[in-house]
């Protein structure tokens, strides 16, 4: 009998200490949309501080948080968050040579905020830090592509699908109105090629709406609803010519009709036609384990119904 009660007792244990986990865990759509501090909604070009004079202002890249501050005063680095593609990144500038800072690690900062000045005997730098710290070259091709960054809360119509929470959720300018459970493509993984049955991980746009009879010869899996998205974008298409699947002009046009919100170009390698629908009939999760279409987000027929009418055409979709 003893033993028996331990054996009860610690499976009681465990099974506590398991729920405490999973009700610990962070929730991936909170950590993506609400991050530690404000993200950065662009970067100032790299200044030139080579001729500056003594007592010129230094200011910040971008939006972010002091990290540190260094030699007594006179360096400050600031972590900087941005949006790229579906992830959500973290770079670091420093800036060197630097007299008058005030601000203490943790303080918030935004783009163009005065830092300090430079000194009358310091020599004034700025360094970039992306991963690895960059040369002068490609510090300022870092921020000379990200001058303008896009803000998912700040959406007046959001979608967020989470390839491991089978989940989607509306927001309406941050604030969530809808949670769905989904699936995706035959296979894991996202999407690389036409075929691959995978469904893309990416920032997105609702390019194109359609109820009722969908023509084509998979009609019936719709569920009478479809919601098109403009898979590839631009982070793809750098993928597809990495892989000689497409040419420059052709990752030019893409990039460019994704920023315009318009359908990017489907006759690729890369695959297109990707969106969200209905079914053919009913689905669980535990029965299909959320892989059922060729590369599209499959919802539960009611709930494509309900959504329909609150995603409007040019709504962002970030599929992480």
């Amino acid at each position: 009998m003893p033993r028996l009660f331990l054996s009860v007792l610690l499976a009681c244990v465990l099974g506590l200490a398991s729920t405490a986990h999973a009700a610990d865990a962070p929730d991936a759509f909170e950590a993506y949309l609400r991050p530690p501090h404000p993200p950065a909604d662009g970067f100032a070009p790299m200044p030139d501080l080579s001729g500056a004079r003594p007592g010129s202002e230094v200011r910040a890249l971008a939006h972010g948080r002091v990290a540190e501050v260094r030699e007594g005063g006179g360096s400050v680095v600031l972590e900087h968050l941005y949006y790229e593609n579906h992830a959500l990144l973290r770079a670091r500038s420093e800036y060197s040579g630097v007299d008058g800072v005030v601000l203490h690690p943790g303080a918030l900062v935004t783009r163009g905020q005065t830092l300090g000045r430079v000194g009358a005997k310091s020599r004034p730098a700025v360094t970039l830090q992306a991963g690895r710290r960059l040369s002068g070259s490609e510090a300022r091709r870092f921020l000379a592509t990200r001058e303008k960054l896009p803000l998912p809360a700040e959406e007046p119509s959001l979608l967020l699908v989470s390839h491991e929470d089978f989940q989607l959720r509306l927001y309406a300018k941050g604030r969530e109105v809808v949670r769905k459970e989904v699936g995706f493509g035959q296979a894991a993984g996202a999407k690389q090629v036409r075929g691959d049955n995978r469904t893309p991980k990416g920032m997105y746009f609702v390019t194109q709406k359609v109820r009722g009879d969908i023509p084509g010869p998979y009609s019936a899996f719709y569920g009478g609803h479809w919601i098109r998205v403009n898979y590839p974008n631009p982070w793809d298409a750098e993928r597809g010519v990495a892989s000689g699947f497409i040419d420059a002009k052709t990752r030019e046009r893409i990039a460019r009709d994704w920023a315009a919100r318009k359908n990017t170009e489907a006759s690729t390698r890369l695959g297109s036609g990707i969106g969200l629908h209905g079914w053919a009939g009913e689905w669980t999760l535990a029965e299909s384990g959320g892989r059922l279409s060729w590369g599209c987000v499959v919802m539960h027929t009611p709930d494509i119904a309900s959504l329909y009418d609150q995603v409007p055409e040019g709504t962002m979709v970030v599929l992480f």
